[in-house]
């Protein structure tokens, strides 16, 4: 039996027969141009121009403490390394997220600084090699009240879906969505005062992520049509070992709307991958209740046991897990490929698990070390250790 990428995650998704594990990499765009620079050029001549001219030039102006353009020019490739990039690797999903560029906002310069304003309103900078907010859309609990969702209802937001479709049938696509904890306690507003309004005005932050939640599954709904097969929630909901919010809390403002979208993207016949950072053990039960087909990433750092884990949930629910980003950058290779193969044992072998990164991969992981994660990837995907 041979499946399609496509065949196989969907196959995964319901714990159906399937050829072999399904396979994502996630990358940070450093980190493509790094892989593109001295693992594996891309196809695209562009792109393996400027991911190798991009690498080096952040490598000899100082790497993370260099000059902010030098460090904003790899983010031209987010969404080649997550799309095309990833299928060259050999691996089954594909992220196109929606939005034009002129949706996410322009770069221009502030007192020799680079920011850019993006559509939600938020100021954003070079916070390390990320584009970070510095000042978000909303100052005060009147601004949360007030706030105006941009309209995203154009097609031109989606035409890179369904010409990314049309380029390639077999493929499985995602798109971004984000959830509605995530995105007001990181993007638009600061977590600590996000999480107090949560308390001190619990009707209005309820009132905004229903809106929030309706713009999310018109985008969801507009982005299946184009040809994604899977809607990726972010939407963090822990640390280390513990919760963000309480578990009432949680319960009170986050999942009713996480079950709204969740049912949102089944009735428009496709599946919700939720990524959630940090500890998710407490949340997993609930997951499996409003039909979660996918958690990503599942960290062992935050303290998730994935045996555990698979051994109660496996049958109702997917687990997108396996090749440790966080703690693979001080593992050596041998012990790197060790844990690959354990969580590959856990679930690969009997269905409802993807084979994939816990994080993004980042270009502060050793080289050795990213070859040892896709060789023993490829070794998986060729039947050697089934």
């Amino acid at each position: 039996m041979t499946m399609t990428s496509r065949e196989r995650v969907l196959a995964a998704v319901k714990g159906l027969p399937l050829d072999r594990v399904p396979v994502m990499y996630w990358l940070n765009p450093h980190a493509a141009c790094k892989l593109i620079a001295e693992y594996q050029p891309a196809q695209s001549a562009f792109w393996n121009f400027l991911g190798r001219r991009f690498w080096k030039r952040f490598n000899q102006k100082g790497g993370f403490f260099s000059e902010d353009t030098k460090r904003a020019l790899p983010l031209l490739l987010q969404v080649y390394a997550n799309s095309n990039y990833p299928l060259e690797l050999a691996a089954d999903l594909a992220n196109l997220p929606f939005g034009t560029a002129n949706f996410w906002g322009k770069l221009y310069r502030e007192n020799g600084k680079l920011r850019a304003k993006d559509a939600l309103g938020s100021i954003r900078g070079m916070g390390g090699i990320y584009l970070e907010v510095i000042k978000p859309a909303i100052q005060e609990i009147q601004d949360l009240k007030n706030f105006k969702f941009p309209d995203a209802s154009s097609d031109e937001h989606y035409a890179r879906i369904a010409k990314f479709r049309k380029a390639h049938p077999e493929a499985c696509i995602f798109t971004d969505n984000f959830g509605v904890q995530d995105l007001p306690a990181t993007q638009i507003w600061e977590m600590s005062k996000f999480m107090l309004a949560m308390y001190d005005y619990p009707e209005v932050v309820k009132e905004f992520q229903t809106k929030f939640a309706d713009w999310n599954i018109g985008i969801a709904r507009k982005s299946l049509q184009a040809g994604a097969d899977l809607v990726f929630i972010y939407d963090d909901y822990g640390y280390t070992g513990q919760t963000l919010i309480s578990m009432k809390m949680w319960k009170e403002f986050t999942y009713p709307q996480l079950q709204r979208q969740v049912e949102a993207v089944h009735d428009a016949g496709g599946i919700v991958m939720l990524h959630s950072c940090g500890y998710q053990m407490p949340f997993l039960e609930y997951y499996a209740a409003i039909g979660v087909d996918i958690l990503q990433t599942f960290q062992p750092k935050a303290g998730n046991d994935f045996a555990q884990a698979y051994a109660q949930y496996g049958d109702r629910l997917c687990f997108n897990t396996g090749i440790d980003i966080q703690l693979g950058e001080s593992m050596t290779p041998e012990e790197l490929r060790s844990s690959i193969l354990a969580a590959y044992r856990i679930g690969g072998k009997k269905g409802r698990h993807i084979l994939g990164m816990t994080h993004m991969l980042q270009y502060t992981m050793p080289l050795e070390n990213i070859r040892t994660i896709f060789q023993t990837v490829r070794a998986i995907q060729a039947g050697e250790h089934n």
